[in-house]
């Protein structure tokens, strides 16, 4: 029974605790219809909350907004709280220099995140077999690395921290729509599903209907390989991890000892450079078998010699060790070694005048307003917005500064008092070392109040003891 069959995959995979809460992306496909009725059948066996959002993308015009207005009502139909949210794809695509489809799934990513964070909710996407044997197709034919190939996990962790769960990708979409014809339930489809310029369009359907003609198990035994190089990729993993202590050491670079790298296999010298440059470059997005083996010919070269690596890094071979690092300062800092003072008595005129306090950055090219919301009821209104944030005024009032940087910054990371080093939070958030030195931040001497674009400490958030609200926004200047 198909029911049985993801409540199986849910509880096996350990997707779904008791009290969680659930924020499911609901699109209004059949794949996002079905998985909203499972879920708000089984919310009552398993004791979740459940919640959906539905994503704008402001590309099809009215067609959009029908499925809007759908996702809408089967939400009130089936009593499961209902939030939409418009992006600007056009604008953004542009903007970027990427392609709708991209752009899309960036900021229906984005919007996701920043949903579940301020919920601190798991997310629930769609996602079945033919979209896994997509993706694993789509990295291949691109020239993806090992865990690109193992295709899409049931269970991970997002850049944010965020929790995705999968629950349908154990089955076929033919399951899917079997189930919503038994049903009885309708469901949105998207024109632009058919468009085969879009290049996940044409592998979903042309490639894969192709592979089927060749094997009916085509599919099945794409996935099934997905899962055997998961296993694979989990066990490099550990072995990466066992040896990583010994062989790297970081401080404001990389360096590899080679006196324990050499020794090992050839693929763990390899994952251990890969997972090195990713460090340094704040991803691994852009980083190929190319540089791993770039840097990996350094070792049995003469000290002193360097190749050049993505976002601005370079290696170099030092007597029995290599280090990655930095080739050029490539940073837009405010001003060097410049802090903008934010005065006790600026802020304290916030309250007593309802003004709003204005900062042109300068060479930033940014543009900070400060004010005072209403505190009630602020709870449900708290903006999930990147560069709009809420603080207890209390906490602020006594003045700060906006600047970048500095040796000895920290977060007060948990309602416990634990601190982070600002340089640590910078690189667990993949945030590229040429550009770590760019990012903005509100701080009390060395305590991190605001990392811009990224989390608030946590001793200055609104709690329900919260008195006044401080409202922070950071804008482009024109």
């Amino acid at each position: 029974m198909f029911f049985k069959k993801v409540q199986k995959q849910i509880e096996e995979k350990n997707m779904i605790a008791e009290n969680d809460r659930i924020i499911l992306g609901l699109s209004g496909g059949a794949d996002s219809v079905c998985l909203l009725l499972l879920l708000s059948k089984l919310r009552e066996v398993l004791r979740f909350s459940l919640e959906a959002i539905h994503v704008e993308h402001g590309i099809r015009g009215e067609e959009s907004k029908e499925d809007a207005r759908f996702a809408e009502a089967l939400c009130k139909q089936l009593q499961v709280s209902y939030q939409m949210m418009s992006v600007d794809v056009p604008a953004y695509a542009a903007q970027m220099g990427l392609g709708f489809e991209e752009a899309a799934r960036i900021l229906r990513y984005e919007i996701f995140e920043q949903v579940a964070e301020g919920k601190n909710a798991k997310i629930a996407l769609a996602h079945h077999m033919e979209d896994n044997a997509e993706t694993i197709l789509f990295q291949m034919v691109r020239g993806s690395s090992l865990t690109g190939l193992c295709g899409i996990s049931p269970v991970r962790q997002g850049h944010s921290g965020a929790t995705y769960i999968r629950p349908l990708l154990s089955v076929r979409r033919s399951e899917i729509e079997g189930y919503l014809q038994m049903q009885k339930q309708p469901y949105r489809t998207d024109s632009t599903n058919q468009e085969l310029e879009y290049s996940r369009n044409y592998l979903r359907n042309v490639v894969l209907p192709e592979l089927t003609q060749i094997n009916q198990q085509a599919i099945a035994h794409i996935n099934e390989t997905a899962t055997q190089l998961s296993e694979l990729r989990d066990f490099l993993d550990e072995q990466v991890e066992l040896h990583w202590k010994n062989v790297a050491h970081i401080d404001e670079d990389v360096v590899l000892d080679l006196t324990t790298l050499k020794p090992l296999h050839l693929v763990l010298q390899k994952e251990i450079i890969y997972r090195a440059i990713g460090i340094m470059a704040g991803g691994k997005k852009d980083i190929s078998s190319v540089h791993v083996e770039q840097v990996l010919d350094l070792i049995d070269n003469q000290s002193g010699k360097e190749v050049t690596l993505p976002n601005g890094l370079i290696a170099v071979k030092e007597n029995t060790t290599i280090r990655l690092l930095v080739q050029r300062s490539t940073g837009n800092k405010i001003e060097e070694n410049a802090a903008y003072q934010v005065g006790e008595e600026e802020v304290n005129s916030l309250l007593e005048n309802g003004q709003t306090l204005c900062i042109a950055l300068g060479k930033a090219k940014k543009k900070v307003r400060i004010s005072i919301v209403a505190k009630e009821p602020f709870m449900s209104l708290i903006p999930q917005k990147t560069y709009t944030k809420w603080f207890d005024y209390d906490k602020m009032k006594h003045g700060f500064c906006i600047r970048t940087r500095q040796s000895g910054d920290y977060l007060i990371c948990d309602a416990a008092g634990h601190k982070k080093k600002l340089k640590q939070y910078l690189i667990d958030e993949k945030i590229p070392v040429t550009k770590r030195d760019e990012v903005l931040i509100f701080a009390q001497d060395h305590r991190v109040l605001w990392v811009v674009g990224g989390r608030i400490s946590e001793d200055v958030k609104i709690t329900e003891d919260t008195r006044v609200i401080m409202e922070i926004t950071i804008e482009e200047e024109a």
